[in-house]
Protein backbone atom coordinates (compact mmCIF):
# COMPACT_ATOMS: atom_id res chain seq x y z
CA UNK A 1 0.00 0.00 0.00
CA UNK A 2 2.56 2.36 0.68
CA UNK A 3 4.27 1.65 -1.83
CA UNK A 4 1.69 2.38 -4.49
CA UNK A 5 1.21 6.01 -2.33
CA UNK A 6 4.78 6.68 -3.44
CA UNK A 7 3.78 5.96 -6.60
CA UNK A 8 0.61 7.91 -7.16
CA UNK A 9 2.53 10.98 -5.33
CA UNK A 10 6.12 10.80 -7.57
CA UNK A 11 3.65 10.46 -10.95
CA UNK A 12 1.53 13.57 -9.41
CA UNK A 13 5.32 15.00 -9.32
CA UNK A 14 5.83 14.59 -13.22
CA UNK A 15 5.47 17.91 -14.87
CA UNK A 16 2.42 17.74 -17.29
CA UNK A 17 4.00 16.76 -20.68
CA UNK A 18 6.88 15.35 -19.30
CA UNK A 19 6.03 11.78 -20.99
CA UNK A 20 5.87 13.35 -24.02
CA UNK A 21 9.29 14.80 -24.62
CA UNK A 22 12.49 12.87 -25.22
CA UNK A 23 15.04 14.41 -22.46
CA UNK A 24 18.89 13.09 -22.85
CA UNK A 25 21.64 13.83 -20.53
CA UNK A 26 21.50 12.95 -16.85
CA UNK A 27 19.89 14.79 -13.74
CA UNK A 28 19.23 14.34 -10.01
CA UNK A 29 17.95 15.74 -6.99
CA UNK A 30 15.68 15.42 -4.07
CA UNK A 31 12.14 15.89 -3.85
CA UNK A 32 9.26 16.11 -0.62
CA UNK A 33 10.38 15.80 2.90
CA UNK A 34 11.04 18.76 4.73
CA UNK A 35 13.69 19.98 3.19
CA UNK A 36 14.76 22.13 0.30
CA UNK A 37 14.57 20.50 -2.77
CA UNK A 38 16.87 20.83 -5.64
CA UNK A 39 17.67 19.09 -9.34
CA UNK A 40 21.27 19.48 -10.76
CA UNK A 41 20.91 18.85 -14.70
CA UNK A 42 24.02 17.69 -17.21
CA UNK A 43 23.31 17.77 -20.84
CA UNK A 44 24.95 15.34 -23.39
CA UNK A 45 27.66 18.34 -23.68
CA UNK A 46 28.53 18.53 -20.26
CA UNK A 47 26.73 21.73 -18.89
CA UNK A 48 25.78 21.32 -15.99
CA UNK A 49 22.36 23.34 -14.35
CA UNK A 50 21.10 23.53 -11.61
CA UNK A 51 17.61 24.52 -9.42
CA UNK A 52 16.84 24.90 -5.86
CA UNK A 53 18.55 24.57 -2.92
CA UNK A 54 21.66 22.57 -5.50
CA UNK A 55 25.17 22.25 -3.89
CA UNK A 56 27.70 24.43 -5.12
CA UNK A 57 28.23 22.53 -8.60
CA UNK A 58 30.80 22.87 -11.61
CA UNK A 59 29.66 24.35 -14.78
CA UNK A 60 30.96 21.63 -17.46
CA UNK A 61 32.04 18.30 -16.98
CA UNK A 62 34.59 17.10 -19.63
CA UNK A 63 34.16 13.67 -22.18
CA UNK A 64 35.75 12.01 -19.76
CA UNK A 65 33.44 12.61 -17.22
CA UNK A 66 30.53 11.92 -19.10
CA UNK A 67 31.97 8.79 -20.36
CA UNK A 68 32.25 7.62 -17.23
CA UNK A 69 28.79 8.66 -15.82
CA UNK A 70 27.19 6.46 -18.42
CA UNK A 71 29.53 3.52 -17.40
CA UNK A 72 28.55 3.77 -13.96
CA UNK A 73 24.80 3.95 -15.47
CA UNK A 74 25.46 0.91 -17.26
CA UNK A 75 26.87 -1.24 -14.45
CA UNK A 76 24.34 -0.68 -12.19
CA UNK A 77 22.31 -1.29 -14.48
CA UNK A 78 19.72 1.33 -14.27
CA UNK A 79 17.24 0.74 -16.56
CA UNK A 80 16.36 -2.13 -14.56
CA UNK A 81 15.88 -0.11 -11.32
CA UNK A 82 12.35 0.12 -9.98
CA UNK A 83 10.89 3.28 -11.02
CA UNK A 84 9.91 4.19 -6.80
CA UNK A 85 11.14 2.55 -4.37
CA UNK A 86 10.34 3.38 -0.65
CA UNK A 87 12.82 1.43 1.93
CA UNK A 88 11.59 0.48 5.19
CA UNK A 89 12.01 2.07 8.15
CA UNK A 90 12.36 5.97 6.66
CA UNK A 91 10.46 8.47 8.14
CA UNK A 92 7.94 10.14 6.09
CA UNK A 93 9.30 13.91 6.42
CA UNK A 94 12.70 12.74 4.39
CA UNK A 95 13.36 13.74 1.11
CA UNK A 96 13.29 11.34 -1.69
CA UNK A 97 16.37 11.06 -4.11
CA UNK A 98 15.98 10.92 -8.19
CA UNK A 99 18.00 10.41 -11.01
CA UNK A 100 16.78 10.71 -14.19
CA UNK A 101 18.83 9.18 -16.86
CA UNK A 102 17.45 10.04 -20.42
CA UNK A 103 13.72 9.78 -20.10
CA UNK A 104 14.46 6.97 -17.65
CA UNK A 105 13.56 8.70 -13.73
CA UNK A 106 13.97 6.06 -10.96
CA UNK A 107 13.10 8.08 -7.62
CA UNK A 108 14.44 6.50 -3.57
CA UNK A 109 12.73 7.39 -0.34
CA UNK A 110 15.49 6.02 2.15
CA UNK A 111 19.00 4.67 1.39
CA UNK A 112 18.16 0.61 0.61
CA UNK A 113 19.18 0.64 -3.10
CA UNK A 114 23.29 -0.21 -3.15
CA UNK A 115 22.81 0.73 -6.99
CA UNK A 116 20.94 3.82 -7.06
CA UNK A 117 23.12 5.15 -4.47
CA UNK A 118 26.21 4.06 -6.37
CA UNK A 119 25.11 6.62 -9.66
CA UNK A 120 23.97 8.97 -7.14
CA UNK A 121 27.40 9.22 -5.70
CA UNK A 122 29.02 9.58 -8.98
CA UNK A 123 26.58 12.38 -10.49
CA UNK A 124 27.33 14.22 -7.29
CA UNK A 125 31.22 13.72 -7.38
CA UNK A 126 31.48 14.72 -10.67
CA UNK A 127 29.30 17.81 -10.10
CA UNK A 128 30.73 18.93 -7.32
CA UNK A 129 32.45 22.43 -7.55
CA UNK A 130 36.39 22.01 -7.53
Amino acid sequence: MRTALVLAVALAATPAGHANRVLTGFAFGRTGGNIMPFTVAISTTGKVTASGAAPAHRRLLTKLQLANLNRVAFEVKFDTLPVVTACPNTLPDVAAQFVRVGNRIVRVHGGCLARFDRLWAALSRATAAP
